[in-house]
């Protein structure tokens, strides 16, 4: 017994001293285990289309030059969250406010605020050639849209307006490539539909430039395709789509 406890007490200094490595350890596997990223990102939107906006149809043509001239507001901010390489979530959300001349006519006033917000979940898969994350989610669409229409004599003559959102459900996959040492390739692509929403699509390509261990540069281009008609006041049938440029920082 006395032998023993002589034991106990020679291997608790080599206990004590152990104990912080192995607490180190147990909390850098724990802080890796979560990766988070925060992306603002800017797109030069070209909007293509047609919408009837309370018994009013007109073609919808929007291009950045539009919008850079018009805009209020705006705001495009990308937030994803991956735990252990396998499972994960992201929400994209975009968000303009514009005011200008309507579509054909400079007696016309149009107000536009449009948010889109996306949010997915996924599971990560781990290839040869890379990465695939398999999603499903929704994309929320909220439209509120003030239409003044003069007459000859500069009177208001009509004044549709709508305030208008939806959910389009959605199922999805992205591809991760790398290219090299810094750059990535990617390839992200959805499709789905709604009670009101005929079809709906996304498609995002590009590149990313690993700058530092903890950003990256986004070079992409994107499109989403939408055709809503509630069958009332509302309808809208268009194409987005437009170069991006995003700054991501990870943690």
């Amino acid at each position: 017994m006395k032998n023993l406890l002589k034991g106990i007490y020679a291997t608790l200094p080599l206990a004590v001293l152990a104990s912080p490595s192995a607490l180190a350890a147990q909390s850098t596997e724990q802080e890796s285990a979560w990766k988070h990223s925060i992306e603002i990102y800017a797109l030069a939107l070209n909007i293509r289309g047609d919408s009837r906006i309370g018994g009013v149809s007109a073609d919808v043509d929007v291009d950045p030059e539009f919008i850079i001239n018009n805009i209020d507001i705006g705001a495009m901010l990308h937030w994803e969250t991956l735990y252990r390489n396998t499972w994960g979530f992201y929400l994209d959300y975009s968000y303009m406010k514009l005011s200008g001349d309507g579509p054909s006519n400079t007696n016309n006033e149009i107000k536009i605020r449009q948010g889109v917000l996306e949010a997915k979940v996924f599971k990560r898969y781990s290839y040869d050639f890379g990465s695939v994350d398999y999603m499903a989610g929704i994309r929320w669409w909220d439209n509120d849209i003030d239409w003044s229409i003069r007459g000859p004599n500069g009177n208001l003559d009509r004044n549709p307006d709508v305030e208008e959102d939806w959910v389009d459900y959605l199922i999805g996959a992205r591809l991760t490539s790398p290219l090299s040492e810094n750059w990535d390739f990617y390839l992200n692509g959805d499709i789905g539909l709604s009670g009101d929403t005929d079809f709906t699509s996304s498609v995002q390509t590009g590149v990313r430039y690993h700058i530092n261990s903890w950003s990256d540069l986004n070079l992409a281009y994107k499109s989403t395709w939408v055709d809503y008609d509630n069958g009332d006041s509302f309808a809208y049938n268009t194409a987005s789509q437009g170069f991006l440029i995003g700054w991501a920082a990870h943690f």
